[in-house]
């Protein structure tokens, strides 16, 4: 029994190192020896040991580890306190400073990487106006201007200023220029600064970038956390079933490099498999299981002028789950830089409605949507902002790539136009990418 003791307290000593501290540890799969150094900081531990170092939180590694290098309870709990109030300084000062901007009833903590904000460095203020202010968001070029007008700046700036912001599109602003020319250019908003108490909580903790204005009224619930696997999901579009056994039609670009693909219908989520996917026509093939009302895709190219709606899932974090119904015409036979195998479109569009259908008043499919006239782009050629132009893949080249699937069952052409809105409605899906 002496003996078994013996060696067990010589572990123990092996274990403890030097000076009565633990130097080794596992964490993560990985084994660290010799560790030289253990401290907290910001309410992490920092190790170090030789050639190297890691960090995790305290509740990955065992008491007795922390312990040994003197980090108690009562240490941790003091650290935690102070990281605590640091951060609430540096909350304060950036509600003070103006980092937390509303536009529209959304609250943005700018200090975080917004999707569709824009940063302008060094740019030139050339004229304020009553509701914002011109600016040349190209001053570096002395051969050209590309006017821009943005809401919202600091009303310290002036003429001739140059400043650097961050804003969010925001439609357009016309105005007659100094030669009595009427131009209309893109419209920004830099957003208004928050008070406080109009702050979402779930902002001000930093668990989300952006949220409903607190005070706004607007229900605060949050959309994307009610999907299944919210916290993994990538993108979102839509798309629409030709086939009442599952075959169901989107862009390649919204399911491209996907790990794992869903449909929402009405409020069922189905997984779905990638069954085809063709790059060059920007089409992708998906099959869920069940019975699903379909689309037929019509067998007459569509007529230039000719009426033509679509029902997709546009920006579902903002705009919420529910389908979005938009109508317009045929604007061209063709696409942009003339691409024969688009169409040109009136139909308002935005981004998530990538692979919805393009359809006819029959309810009959006529193209699927792929995208929207780029407003930077058509600004920096044409000086101005084009109104609806958006694009759609020709129902020729979705039939090409239905045609190299013959075990598609595909739905028949619907041969009248009562409720023709209502079989789309129950033919389109939410894609969830993952």
């Amino acid at each position: 029994m002496k003996a078994v003791l013996s060696l067990v307290f010589a572990a123990a000593l092996v274990n403890a190192g030097v000076g009565g501290v633990v130097s080794t540890l596992e964490l993560n799969g990985n084994s660290y020896s010799n560790i030289s150094k253990v401290y907290l900081s910001d309410n992490r531990v920092i190790i170090l040991y030789p050639g190297g170092g890691t960090s995790a939180t305290v509740d990955k590694l065992p008491a007795n580890f922390l312990e040994s290098w003197g980090i108690g309870s009562d240490k941790q709990a003091a650290v935690k306190a102070a990281t605590a109030e640091a951060e609430m300084k540096n909350l304060d000062r950036a509600i003070q400073q103006g980092s937390f901007r509303k536009v529209h009833g959304v609250v943005y903590d700018t200090r975080k990487a917004q999707a569709g904000w824009l940063i302008f460095r060094g740019v030139k203020v050339y004229q304020i106006v009553s509701e914002g202010a011109l600016i040349d968001s190209t001053p570096n070029d002395d051969y050209s201007t590309l006017p821009i007008f943005v809401r919202h700046l600091p009303n310290t700036i002036g003429d001739q200023d140059y400043i650097t912001f961050v804003a969010l599109p925001d439609g357009t602003y016309s105005y007659v220029n100094k030669l009595g020319d009427s131009r209309t250019v893109r419209a920004y908003d830099a957003g208004q600064p928050c008070e406080r108490p109009e702050i979402p909580e779930t902002v001000l903790t930093g668990k989300k970038a952006f949220d409903a204005l607190a005070t706004r009224g607007i229900p605060e619930t949050d959309v994307v956390a009610k999907l299944p696997g919210s916290d993994d999901l990538e993108v979102s579009g839509s798309g629409f079933f030709v086939s009442a056994d599952g075959y169901f039609i989107t862009n390649d670009h919204v399911v491209r490099n996907a790990q794992r693909v869903k449909l929402k219908i009405g409020n069922d989520v189905l997984p779905a498999t990638v069954v085809r996917e063709d790059e060059t026509k920007d089409l992708a093939l998906l099959k869920a299981d069940g019975h699903f009302k379909a689309l037929g895709v019509s067998t007459a190219d569509a007529e230039l002028g000719q009426a033509v709606f679509t029902i997709g899932f546009p920006d579902i974090s903002l705009q919420g789950t529910a389908p979005k119904y938009t109508d317009g015409k045929v604007s061209s036979l063709a696409g942009l830089k003339d691409d024969p195998s688009e169409y040109q479109v009136s139909v308002p569009v935005q981004p998530g409605n990538s692979g919805g259908p393009l359809v006819d008043t029959a309810g009959n499919v006529r193209g699927v949507i792929v995208a929207r006239l780029d407003d930077i782009a058509a600004l920096r050629s044409m000086g101005s902002i084009p109104q609806n132009v958006n694009y759609a893949i020709k129902g020729s080249v979705l039939r090409d790539f239905l045609s190299q699937s013959p075990e598609i069952k595909a739905a028949p052409e619907n041969a009248t136009t009562t409720a023709a809105v209502d079989l789309v409605r129950q033919s389109v899906a939410i894609v969830l990418v993952y």
